[in-house]
């Protein structure tokens, strides 16, 4: 998905429907600097690792208008007197916060959530309609999220990712997920929708391919 969480400093170089995590180095200190190369983790690492949750809804009027639902929520965040999430999708609307906790205020200007205050282990979650819904020929669609990623000048750092997509039950069958399952990224799939939890360092992007189920 696509957002970038901004301190003082401007995320440069972010292709469209994609993000940058630039955060505070409080708890970057003594920890081995990954380039960017994805690894995944069976264990956490040591100090405040950053939590997101990414919930995307799917209809059955999402498979013409490839509009879909989203929630998510960044938590365990660093503390900081100002942070930004700039959402960079090609195409979103009727963005809003849903809920925070640990920070003084949060707003919505255009496609970002302005965030003072914000304490340490604080979160904020977020909703919005974001068209990332593609068709891929054949009653297929492409789903691509990512890549994410939580960057400190030339490092990546530990990101645990709760990523799942709903939709009712029959409406699609997932045909393929890239990258496969393996320690540190763990998949679970069922009649309505899939469920991912993953432990990385670096850039991590999720591609699914799901088609047309027998439901109408």
């Amino acid at each position: 998905m696509s957002a970038c969480l901004a301190l003082p400093a401007t995320a440069a170089g972010v292709p469209e429907d994609h993000g940058a995590w630039l955060e505070s180095d409080e708890d970057l200190q003594g920890l081995a600097v990954n380039e960017g190369a994805l690894e995944f983790l069976t264990e956490p690492p040591g100090g405040r690792v950053l939590h997101t949750s990414n919930w995307l809804t799917i209809s059955a009027a999402s498979l013409m208008s490839g509009w879909v639902e989203l929630r998510q929520c960044q938590g365990n965040l660093d503390p900081v007197d100002r942070v930004e999430i700039v959402y960079q999708y090609r195409s979103m609307r009727n963005l809003r916060v849903l809920s925070s906790k640990g920070i003084g205020s949060a707003r919505i200007v255009d496609d970002v959530v302005q965030m003072t205050q914000v304490r340490a282990d604080a979160e904020v979650c977020v909703a919005a309609e974001v068209q990332v819904l593609r068709q891929a020929g054949e009653g297929r669609f492409l789903l691509q999220s990512g890549p994410f990623h939580r960057r400190f000048l030339d490092g990546y750092y530990p990101v645990r990712l709760d990523y799942r997509v709903e939709y009712p039950s029959g409406l699609l069958v997932v045909e393929s997920i890239q990258p496969a399952a393996r320690p540190g990224f763990d998949v679970k799939t069922d009649a309505d929708g899939l469920r991912i939890e993953a432990l990385f360092e670096g850039r991590l992007t999720i591609r699914l391919v799901v088609r047309r189920g027998g439901a109408i």
